[in-house]
């Protein structure tokens, strides 16, 4: 339930807890902000709030393009709360965990926009005292800079200063995260300006390297380390960007550069960094984070030490380690003993293997950090839309409520004692045959992936990727069989094929995977096109996801994530947390997904031993065994349509496209190859009924659309 804060905002979902407070998605006067509202035994601290109220106009006056600004101070009976500017992206720490190391030109972007923002803030007379990538976003709505980086702002200004004052704490205890922390602070001097370069400095060695300078296991071990030790060069790193962070590093903080020199110097090193790919590190002992062998299925010899974890880790013995991401873009991440389920569930293969697929497809190694980031989005990680609907103060992640019918749900495994619908039943079906492809007019720039299809109120829309990384799409009535004018839908960089469904008469939902592998919808209703927003800023996907409507006003979608299928709905206007779907096992390429009938669902994948394709069907409220479909090779998305009472599919299969056929579940597949010119069909094809028939799209070689009719 939406909640007032002040007179001016309202706070309508929680987007994330941590250890200060909780932060909400809201409204005000000016369009959507971000609220944090601090905890109550804070806010009931009068002295706190005095010392918030006093430092109002210095983090008001924070008014940088790389700082996450603070529009208001709310103080409103036992509600104090932050009003922040709203970012539409991730923290850089959901980056790093994606990718480990970031290429020198990207990490450096990255820095230098920090650096940036610090060299305001310390003009201003504001030390920030928590810089870590948990409070880096970056932005995904803007443009990207140099080496593909978006733009990073710093968030949390004033926070740590003011709640983790010495009134509030005990004189032993040190406030702030072990590997970020400044020589100066841990022998207890008062933080100044230099404490924000040598955490910086940290945060870009982490970076380039995969894992923090002086991190690794016990807390007063990494606070010895940051006073003794000297920081160990990074192999393989320029020269001239080794001296800038080992000047930032320095022991001595008279010694560091300022964050104005810093942020120059980065910049002037960003010509020599372009394309440099990133870094080959070999992780330190007890990297656990960064270890090689930990992410490939090959397991660590038997003379190998112990590995503890590298990384953030608590001040105080016993306590949870500073992952709580306090920030507002982010929600804690669960343990690894809460995810075991879900990795020990997702290895499922077949008895026997499919027919012969190229060798490099069995030889890929599975990547356990894949396997991680699979398990975050099974525990139902979310923002934006897929939290509890109405903002509900439960701290409970399910999303479940009473009453709620078996469709309402997010789609489960099916019990030990679910009917199979599997059977050999029936005749072959008769394969479609295809008309001739035809080139479709050109779009404004060359076409890259596959298109995705859809008939809406007798028009057909066909959405594909260009190579500007925005969506484009043209109609076409096949009545007179005239073509729209192409359109553009910019206002994200796109990095994989949309995805496109209709659950209400004359609307579409558009679904498009950013730049930054987050998830953004956009929707067409009364011919109006809405803006792009992000539907869920915890979890990243590693291919395009597919849409269908099972039900009227219900939107069901899967994806890929670290090669497990996830599921999730939108019922009503409450998305239901991601799930991962383990009969489907390992999977590559994209998914496709259609819906034969009120309440069902049939996911296609293609599986990552031996490349064949699986049907994963969906009814009453779980998810049924696979069907392997005949013997079809996929190398790419499998794309399904329901027509005539029949269920098709095109593949990409060998640089071409094949086709399958199945009269009614459980049915044998017929499958055949579809004849066209070269190349048409690699990336995946877009099918969608047509009167009596079919209409199939294809990008060719050259960046084009092509359009074949298939008459059964």
């Amino acid at each position: 339930m939406a909640r007032k804060i002040g007179s001016r905002y309202t706070a309508q979902q929680v987007l994330g807890r941590g250890s200060a407070g909780t932060v909400w998605l809201g409204e005000g006067p000016e369009g959507p902000v971000a609220i944090k509202l601090l905890r109550e035994d804070l806010a009931s601290d009068q002295d706190l709030v005095g010392r918030f109220v006093q430092e109002r106009t210095a983090l008001l006056s924070l008014d940088h393009p790389r700082i996450v600004g603070i529009r208001d101070l709310v103080v409103d009976g036992t509600d104090l709360a932050l009003v922040m500017d709203l970012v539409r992206g991730s923290d850089l720490r959901s980056r790093l965990e994606r990718e480990r190391r970031l290429a020198p030109e990207a990490a450096v972007a990255i820095a230098a926009d920090v650096a940036d923002a610090l060299a305001a803030a310390h003009a201003a007379g504001v030390v920030h005292r928590d810089v870590k990538p948990e409070n880096v976003l970056l932005d995904a709505a803007a443009p990207t800079g140099p080496g593909g980086a978006p733009p990073a702002l710093l968030t949390d200004f004033g926070i740590a200063r003011l709640v983790d004052s010495p009134r509030r704490t005990r004189a032993t205890r040190i406030i702030g995260t072990p590997d970020y922390l400044a020589p100066e602070i841990i022998e207890g001097l008062p933080p100044r300006a230099s404490v924000d370069i040598y955490a910086l400095a940290t945060v870009l060695y982490e970076l380039l390297a995969g894992f923090t300078p002086f991190g690794g296991g016990h807390p007063g071990a990494v606070l010895r380390r940051h006073v003794t030790e000297t920081v160990s060069p990074i192999p393989g790193a320029p020269e001239g960007l080794w001296q800038v962070l080992a000047q930032c590093l320095a022991k001595a903080p008279a010694s560091r550069l300022t964050a104005g020199e810093l942020g120059e110097r980065l910049r002037a090193l960003l010509p020599e960094l372009t394309g440099l790919p990133p870094l080959e590190v070999a992780a330190p002992p007890g990297a656990a984070d960064g270890d090689e062998a930990a992410r490939t299925e090959e397991p660590a010899p038997p003379t190998a030490a112990p590995r503890t974890r590298r990384g953030a880790v608590p001040l105080v013995r016993g306590a949870v380690p500073d992952s709580s991401r306090d920030t507002h873009t982010s929600i804690k991440l669960p343990s690894a003993d809460e995810l075991a389920a879900y990795r020990d569930s997702g290895g499922h293969r077949g008895p026997h293997r499919h027919r012969a697929v190229p060798d490099a497809v069995r030889r890929r190694r599975l990547k356990l950090a894949a396997a991680a980031t699979a398990a975050v989005v099974a525990a139902g990680i979310g923002g934006w839309a897929v939290a509890s609907g109405g903002g509900d103060k439960s701290t409970s992640r399910e999303d479940h409520h009473p009453g709620d019918t078996p469709h309402s749900g997010t789609p489960t495994a099916p019990t030990a004692g679910a009917p199979s619908p599997q059977g050999h039943t029936g005749a072959p079906a008769a394969l479609p045959h295809w008309s001739g492809f035809q080139d479709a007019p050109r779009a404004g720039v060359p076409l890259v992936g596959g298109p995705r299809a859809i008939v809406l109120s007798g028009i057909t829309y066909v959405f594909a990727r260009g190579t500007d990384q925005n969506v484009w799409y043209l109609t076409r009535d096949p009545a007179t069989g005239q073509y729209g004018a192409w359109q553009r839908l910019s206002g994200i960089h796109t990095a994989d094929d949309p995805a496109v469904v209709s659950a209400r008469p004359g609307q579409l939902d558009l679904f498009a995977l950013g730049t930054d592998h987050l998830l953004y919808r956009r929707t067409l209703a009364e011919g109006v096109w809405n803006q792009w927003y992000m539907v869920d800023q915890r979890t990243t996907f590693d291919a395009a996801p597919a849409a269908a409507s099972c039900e009227p006003g219900r939107i069901d979608l899967v994806g890929r994530t670290g090669g497990d299928l996830v599921t999730a709905s939108l019922v009503g206007d409450r998305w239901n947390a991601w799930a991962v779907v383990p009969t489907a096992g390992r999977i590559t390429a994209a998914p496709g997904l259609v819906s034969r009938a009120p309440g069902t669902l049939d996911a296609f994948v293609v599986r990552r031993s031996d490349g064949a394709v699986l049907r994963l069907p969906y009814a009453h409220g779980a998810w049924r065994p696979l069907q392997v479909v005949g013997a079809l090779d996929a190398t790419g998305r499998p794309e399904p349509v329901y027509a005539q009472g029949r269920e098709y599919l095109l593949a990409p299969s060998g640089g071409g496209l094949a086709q399958a056929v199945s009269p009614q579940e459980g049915a044998d597949w017929t499958v055949a190859d579809i004849s066209q010119e070269p190349g048409a069909g690699g990336s995946g094809a877009a099918v969608t009924p047509s009167g009596h028939g079919l209409e199939a799209w294809v990008r060719t070689n050259d960046g084009t659309l092509s359009r074949a009719v298939g008459a059964p």
